[in-house]
């Protein structure tokens, strides 16, 4: 699940590229990675593994029947609604990435023929699901969200699809940015199943998630070995610094991602699952200073209670009700807010 909306102001893109044109300007465009070398044996995520079981998120096996009598509160109709549109914009990163160098690398194209494969009929498992529960997707949906890009996100793909042209280190900020995404995609999924009365949905979920993790492998791995080159470097942290925001950000109701932030991570439980994740991204060459989920998703929740306030309460209320309900499901380890790495 990895999707890139969100403005920025005049300053910061002009900052940004200058700071990207100067990076490539003082190296040497021709130092190329190699990717052949005794390091990446060592390497945990296994691609041919990875294709080989590649599959479209079962739904067969759900009781629809059931789906349609429990149904879902108009909170979760909303957040799923706000998921199954990133899903099913995946196809636009999959542009950003295959746009420069890495179009010629053989391990990427193939994780990215799966990863946009799973992640539609993520998509289109979640429209199933709203439309079963009597939320179906308007037409022309996907034109609609795409039509809502403004300016900045226009000049955001700008770069992203024509700066890797430049220089094949450029790959290592789509393989962070990728990272936290998916990393972030499989921990909602998870803490929404446990959240959710539908005993269906937390089951889609939980399937969902775990295809998020296998995606995340990728993406970390990935970035890890091609951060060693400080040019690499220098360019993700200049873009995960000015750029970034979670994943989804523009995509459906406004302050949705804040209302996604004040069911599942505004509590003990979900800071430090947030922290967690800031953790691991900082484990990465040059993303010491990494805390940007934290902040972001801070920053939106704030937004969210500040705009909706009553919704925000009865929100509260209904979570604390949850937690005394579903105390069980934090014993079952497939809850467990675990990394892929």
């Amino acid at each position: 699940m990895t999707a890139h909306y969100g403005a920025r102001s005049d300053t910061d893109l002009t900052v940004t590229l200058r700071t990207f044109l100067t990076a490539l300007r003082d190296k040497d465009l021709s130092d190329k990675i190699t990717f052949h070398t005794e390091d990446s044996s060592k390497m945990a995520f296994d691609i041919e593994r990875f294709v080989d079981l590649s599959k479209a998120v079962e739904t067969s096996d759900l009781d629809w029947d059931y789906i349609k009598r429990v149904g879902v509160t108009k909170v979760e109709a909303r957040i799923l609604r706000y998921m199954a549109d990133v899903e099913s914009h995946t196809i636009i990163y999959l542009r950003d990435i295959l746009s420069g160098h890495t179009a010629g690398d053989p391990e990427i194209t193939q994780f990215m023929a799966c990863w946009v494969y799973e992640e539609t009929h993520h998509g289109r498992a979640l429209d199933r699901f709203l439309t079963a529960c009597g939320y179906p997707p308007e037409s022309g949906r996907y034109t609609k969200v795409l039509s809502n890009m403004g300016w900045q996100e226009h000049l955001e793909a700008f770069l992203t699809t024509s700066l890797p042209k430049l220089t094949p280190h450029f790959a290592a900020t789509h393989m962070s940015w990728g990272a936290v995404d998916e990393m972030m995609a499989a921990s909602a999924y998870t803490m929404l199943a446990y959240y959710t009365k539908n005993e269906e949905l937390s089951k889609l979920l939980l399937r969902m998630a775990k295809d998020e993790r296998r995606h995340q492998s990728f993406y970390y791995h990935q970035a890890e070995k091609r951060l060693a080159h400080p040019l690499a470097q220098a360019i993700c942290a200049t873009a995960m610094r000015v750029f970034w925001n979670p994943v989804g950000v523009g995509v459906g109701e406004e302050n949705t991602l804040g209302l996604i932030g004040a069911l599942l991570y505004d509590d003990e439980r979900g800071r430090e699952e947030l922290g967690r994740m800031d953790r691991l991204m900082a484990k990465l060459p040059g993303l010491g200073w990494f805390q940007r989920a934290s902040v972001e998703v801070g920053k939106a929740i704030e937004m969210f209670r500040s705009t909706e306030p009553d919704v925000a309460r009865e929100l509260d209320k209904s979570k604390g009700d949850t937690d005394r309900l579903r105390a069980d499901r934090l014993r079952n380890p497939e809850f467990a807010l675990t990394s892929a790495n």
